[in-house]
């Protein structure tokens, strides 16, 4: 199988498994992604015309490219945090995905590339929205002109990556941070991430009065007050996500 899907106490791990082909996204896997919540070499083909689609998986993705588009997490409707830890290469189509993440874990030997300039295309997984407002403009322009690889370690003093760690470290870090969001209020991080999606491109008032919409029932919750109790008697609380 090339995705792996396992999900247990409330999170779920997806995992891409396309050792040989370096995990690159060709359009089984696009769609398998789809599903579930780029291969050069197959997609750009398809996609600039060069040539047909041949396969079922190919069909769907010309005949619905918002389905590549959600599962390159390009575009987002749901509020659940989506938590990325990469190794090794992570280039083009994979690099644009993690741009679509919520909190972003690498290990010390990650290499980070947007290509598609070199090969006389522009990339249109996100790239060019998302790097100019996660990371400083001339950062983003860098990566998406020069299309040079970019350590971890540079990405993470851009604000990029949330952690940079050791290889052998790399799962148990992204599953302390996974686990540690799934243990908060369920109302209270769905809250945060509609808030912060919603409000991205609004002024400050409006954003603030749609915070207070967002958050006030939140505060009324069974979940609110669970929470209030269970430090009050020094306890884990049992959120319900009512």
């Amino acid at each position: 199988m090339a995705l792996s899907f396992v999900k247990e106490n409330g999170i779920a791990r997806i995992g891409l498994n396309r050792p040989d082909a370096k995990n690159a996204l060709d359009t089984g896997l696009l769609r398998d992604l789809e599903t579930a919540c780029m291969d050069l070499k197959s997609v750009i083909p398809v996609l600039t015309g060069a040539r047909p689609p041949q396969t079922d998986d190919e069909t769907w993705m010309v005949q619905d490219p918002t389905g590549m588009f959600r599962a390159m997490l390009r575009q987002r409707e749901w509020d659940k945090p989506v938590i990325a830890a990469v190794h090794g290469l992570c280039l083009t189509g994979g690099f644009e995905m993690v741009m679509g993440t919520d909190l972003r874990v690498a290990s010390e030997d990650a290499l980070f590339q947007m290509r598609e300039a070199t090969f006389g295309i522009m990339p249109i997984g996100g790239s060019n929205v998302f790097l100019p407002r996660q990371i400083p403009l001339a950062a983003a322009k860098e990566i998406l002109l020069l299309g040079d690889y970019i350590p971890a370690a540079r990405l993470y003093d851009w604000g990029f990556l949330n952690r940079v760690v050791p290889k052998e470290k790399l799962l148990d870090e992204a599953m302390v941070l996974a686990e540690r969001v799934a243990g908060n209020g369920p109302l209270a991080v769905q809250g945060c991430m509609r808030c912060m999606r919603e409000t991205a491109e609004m002024d400050i008032d409006p954003a603030m009065a749609r915070e207070i919409e967002i958050g006030l029932p939140i505060f009324s919750s069974a979940d609110a007050r669970e929470g209030v109790a269970a430090f009050k008697e020094k306890r884990r609380p049992k959120y319900r996500g009512k």
